[in-house]
């Protein structure tokens, strides 16, 4: 990879390398939108598992925003769920995994009937004429 363009980079081996130029920073804190897109299992738990070596031997914060519950929540200490504007939970990963809250449960389990409607974008309403 090291005389590799690119253009030619696998997208896990993208993610290292952006990885790694935003760690040549020294930064306090790390913010991981959407960490595992378009990435396949395998480089997902590369991934997730630097995000837990990286946090542990330098001593980083990190928040990952995402979509892929069941691969992030093995590396968290808290996790929050948003919806509708706000946190509808806070806690434990283990705390999220046993929560009662509709809400939570068909987010967690990808259930299709529930309080999260499938399609909840805001539709524009039509005025009379």
């Amino acid at each position: 990879a090291a005389d590799a363009w690119p253009r030619e980079l696998s997208g896990g081996m993208a993610r290292r390398v952006a990885l790694a130029r935003a760690l040549a920073l020294d930064p306090p804190l790390m913010i991981y939108d959407e960490p595992l897109t378009g990435l396949d299992p395998i480089a997902s738990g590369v991934i997730m598992s630097l995000i837990r070596r990286l946090n542990d031997s330098l001593g980083l914060t990190s928040i990952i925003v995402t979509h892929h519950v069941h691969e992030t929540l093995p590396i968290c200490d808290q996790a929050l769920v948003i919806a509708n504007g706000g946190i509808v939970f806070a806690g434990t990963p283990a705390q999220l995994e046993a929560s009662a809250d509709p809400l939570v449960r068909q987010f967690l389990h990808g259930q299709p009937d529930g309080p999260i409607p499938f399609d909840a974008a805001p539709r524009a309403t039509r005025s009379a004429a």
